[in-house]
């Protein structure tokens, strides 16, 4: 068969009552199947089956630490009695601004807004105030 002859067979006209009735393009596959799993609503996944299984685990070992007279050690005091926790690492000093302490170039801002727009284009930036290198308190 000639690639012209293929190319006629192929070319099929519907009838009319047919073409009204044609089912109409989807989006696709994926669409489909999210379609398919939003229909079938929330699932259950393996970290709910782990969950129960340490909750029974829990439970039983409740059980019998109750049964020799004991209990299961909750808290870190309950574990480690004594301990004393490191006190909390903070990597910045803490800031704290008063009427007195803000930077007076700045305001207490740390910086300012600098226009440079030209012929119609905005161009807008920050630029850091030097005498408190931003931070908005005097040094």
């Amino acid at each position: 068969m000639a690639s012209t002859q293929a190319r006629h067979t192929r070319r099929a006209v519907l009838p009319a009552a047919m073409s009204d009735s044609a089912v109409t393009p989807r989006s696709g596959i994926a669409d489909d199947m999210s379609r398919d799993d939003d229909a079938r609503g929330y699932e259950r996944d393996e970290t709910d089956q782990f969950h129960q299984v340490v909750r029974h685990l829990v439970i039983d070992g409740d059980d019998r630490a109750r049964a020799a007279g004991r209990q299961a050690r909750r808290t870190l005091a309950d574990m480690v009695p004594g301990y004393a926790r490191q006190p909390v690492l903070r990597l910045t000093r803490q800031l704290t601004f008063r009427a007195s302490d803000q930077c007076q170039p700045c305001g207490g801002q740390g910086g300012r807004m600098v226009d440079t727009s030209s012929d119609g284009v905005t161009r807008q930036h920050w630029q850091s105030c030097t005498s408190c290198s931003g931070s908005g308190v005097t040094r």
